[in-house]
């Protein structure tokens, strides 16, 4: 099974649509089974889609408009006969003009999607509104997430962010299905005793750590919004698992190395055997 989880920061670096080819060709070529986005935006003042294209809805309050990324992405796919089924949920208000979410596209039919709320906040002109999107296929469930900081003015939105997360995911859980939980966890893999031990702690599986074959591993540069003050790169993004299956290959993508730049953030390629 091929995943891959980018925080895409979309169309705030830029509003060309052909930055992002080497993103749509890299989908191409690894075909892969499911692909988890975070920051995935769209213009609010822009028009509504009238039934976009392979869209299972979770929500109606916040409709698909023109130029919502993962919409993009989808029908720039679709023009090269490649098909994904996908579902967003918007989170907050970006950057005072943006519908900002989390979604998920996967090759198989979808069965069922849920968006489950994981702040206290349900303000969408907060940034501290966080929701996960949920998506079932007939083989696993895949998540995508956009968490937040383990401390943030001394309180700690991560862990309750966390633990709702296992909460609305209690019944995917107790049917030991597969659950793939993707996305940009903002809490750096190296900082003991914080949110990445809290998770790995919890019983579930790094996919990095798992890996036979590595291939990078920071997925940030430093000093990107949020992280500021940061001197080093970070990996704060990450594909974990309820189970410990094995891992064929863990790469980092679109870091200026292993292909062209295309978020703030790099992608995370996983190949599970």
């Amino acid at each position: 099974m091929k995943l891959l989880s980018l925080n895409t920061h979309s169309w705030v670096q830029t509003q060309d649509p052909s930055a992002y080819a080497a993103l749509i060709a890299d989908i191409i070529e690894s075909d892969y089974d499911a692909i988890a986005l975070q920051e995935v935006n769209q213009l609010s003042v822009n028009e509504a889609v009238i039934q976009p294209l392979g869209y299972v809805a979770t929500q109606a309050d916040i409709p698909i408009k023109e130029n919502n990324f993962a919409y993009f992405l989808v029908k720039a796919l679709a023009e090269k006969n490649v098909h994904y089924n996908w579902s967003w949920v918007p989170c907050h208000l970006g950057y005072d003009i943006y519908d900002e979410g989390v979604a998920v596209l996967c090759k198989q039919p979808i069965q069922s999607v849920q968006h489950i709320q994981l702040s206290n906040e349900n303000d969408f002109t907060s940034i501290l509104t966080r929701f996960a999107m949920v998506v079932e296929t007939a083989t696993e469930t895949l998540v995508s997430i956009h968490l937040s900081w383990w401390k943030n003015e001394g309180e700690n939105p991560f862990l309750q962010e966390w633990n709702r997360l296992e909460e609305g995911l209690s019944k995917q859980m107790e049917s030991e299905c597969p659950i793939f939980i993707l996305g940009d966890v903002n809490n750096p893999a190296d900082v003991r005793g914080e949110g990445y031990d809290f998770i790995i702690n919890s019983n579930w599986f790094d996919a990095y750590q798992a890996a036979e074959v590595k291939s990078g591993s920071a997925t940030v540069p430093p000093a990107i919004d949020g992280w500021a003050d940061n001197e080093v790169p970070l990996r704060i993004d990450y594909v974990f698992s309820n189970h410990d299956y094995e891992v064929e290959k863990y790469e980092i993508k679109f870091d200026g190395d292993n292909l062209p730049l295309v978020s703030d953030h790099y992608g995370v390629a996983v190949i599970y055997k």
